[in-house]
């Protein structure tokens, strides 16, 4: 297994648990607040995010990355992602998981795509250096950091979160 498969199957699997995740969500606690207090206090920037934000993020940013990898020239500046008109306008959860789920399955070629070049070339994101392949695994620990958040969001709000790490692959090896 290269380190591009295995990057693969680990972030497919992670995504897919995230759809698993947002399944168990109702509509009031997708765009619910998350409690504040001395002894949860989750930082001044993220302090009134939402479950439905967090996962627009992740969707956004995930797409924008992968697409700007193999089209940004070596030690080139890739740009922050912007708001997605398309998934900003989603509304519920159904809505949204169909809209992810589409734009996964698109990340997923694109990755299958990527040639040594694209893995091997320097580049920089918000003031950091990376490799092709480095900005990869940085995306599954965004992604991990962004579900550990979700998963405490859905807790403070009465909804038990799938298990981490159990994933719907249970018969291969992933990564």
């Amino acid at each position: 297994m290269t380190e591009l498969e295995r990057f693969r199957s680990l972030f497919n699997q992670q995504v897919l648990h995230t759809f698993d995740y947002l399944r168990t969500v109702g509509e009031p606690q997708w765009q619910g607040i998350p409690s504040d207090s001395e002894a949860l206090y989750l930082g001044s920037r993220i302090n009134k995010i939402t479950i439905a934000a967090l996962s627009r993020h992740l969707a956004t940013a995930e797409s924008h990355w992968i697409s700007q990898l193999p089209s940004l020239p070596a030690n080139g500046t890739m740009p922050m992602p912007e708001k997605d008109p398309v998934v900003e306008a989603v509304k519920t959860v159904p809505s949204f998981i169909d809209v992810y789920e589409k734009r996964h399955q698109k990340n997923m070629e694109r990755l299958a795509m990527l040639g040594a070049a694209d893995l091997d070339k320097r580049l920089v994101f918000a003031g950091r250096h990376y490799t092709g392949m480095g900005l990869l695994w940085s995306i599954l620990g965004h992604h991990a950091y962004h579900l550990g958040q979700m998963d405490l969001l859905m807790r403070q709000q009465g909804v038990e979160a799938p298990e981490y790490m159990e994933w719907r692959e249970k018969e291969r090896v992933v990564g």
